[in-house]
């Protein structure tokens, strides 16, 4: 008769549930607040640390991209300590990319004048007037069809036969440690998300059992009235997805905010090497999502925790 009862009572609060009605006062009282902070501060790091990692991986795509099938012939202004004049340079330059462009395995030549090589070297140097009066080596910046790759010694040395001081940089070395250094950051992006996971999680867990602890009789006696163990899981489900829904959109604000931010200062810096970088809509979707998961991982640890303390009770 009392479990036909409260089925009968558990079906009403059931419809009631936009309402927030709760058996329990799990709403009420100290430590959601600081749950809330806290799943409030774990989603910010998580937001932070996931658009890093976006950022990076832009920078990986761009910068791999940009020096795929790439490579510079770079043309020393100085020789066994002798200074060339420009006019040396240039006239060495000319020869070479004369000899480049009819090269098979090289698809363009560029040579870069001496305005682009001050663009170059301006992000080091400033806009000082030294620029004016250093002696600039001569830059050829040339692409090569894929299946160059495999032939690059033997362009070498014919690069080396007509002007022996000249250099065949194919950027290789530089761009694999970039990659290297920027897949380590990736990953610590990464592992930091798992661990702000693992951290939500234990944080709900501890919270949920803290309330469990402080209703422990109104628990007990809703157990023994024939509340099924679903029906009391719920009430801790909702209250844990309130708390970490709260917390995770007032986190989100406060990283979007805090990107803005980043974005606004790093839009005032003249950084050439950088790539600009703008999410793209499933980037934006995943961080949009993050209160979301926040709120299903809460809900998920408040059952299972749930659900274990009560398979203790009689």
């Amino acid at each position: 008769m009392l479990k036909k009862l409260f089925s009968r009572r558990e079906r009403t609060v059931g419809s009631a549930r936009s309402r927030r009605r709760y058996d329990l006062p799990l709403n009420k009282g100290t430590g959601t607040g600081f749950l809330v902070l806290l799943i409030g501060l774990m989603t910010f790091l998580a937001m932070m640390a996931l658009g890093g990692s976006f950022a990076l991986a832009v920078m990986q795509d761009r910068w791999a991209g940009g020096l795929e099938n790439r490579a510079t012939v770079e043309i020393p202004a100085e020789v066994d300590g002798r200074l060339l004049t420009g006019t040396e340079v240039s006239n060495a330059a000319m020869q070479l990319a004369e000899m480049l462009r009819a090269y098979p395995a090289v698809a363009g030549v560029h040579v870069l004048d001496d305005n682009e090589i001050h663009e170059l070297v301006k992000p080091w140097l400033g806009d000082s007037a030294i620029l004016d009066d250093m002696p600039l080596p001569g830059l050829i910046s040339i692409t090569l069809h894929p299946e160059a790759q495999n032939n690059l010694a033997v362009l070498q040395d014919k690069i080396t036969a007509l002007v022996p001081q000249a250099r065949l940089d194919t950027h290789e070395s530089w761009l694999r440690d970039v990659l290297r250094f920027t897949g380590a950051l990736r990953f610590a992006a990464i592992l930091l998300v798992t661990i702000i996971g693992v951290t939500t999680f234990t944080a709900v867990a501890g919270a949920v059992r803290a309330r469990m602890d402080i209703y422990r009789a109104e628990v007990e006696l809703l157990h023994l009235m024939g509340a099924t163990d679903g029906y009391i899981a719920r009430q801790f489900q909702r209250y844990a997805m309130t708390a970490a829904l709260q917390g995770g959109i007032a986190g989100l604000v406060c990283g979007i905010l805090a990107m803005a931010g980043i974005g606004l200062m790093a839009g005032r810096m003249d950084l050439g090497m950088m790539p600009s970088f703008t999410l793209d809509p499933v980037q934006f979707l995943t961080l949009a999502a993050l209160p979301v998961i926040a709120a299903a991982i809460a809900m998920a640890t408040a059952r299972q925790t749930v659900m274990r303390v009560l398979t203790r009770m009689p």
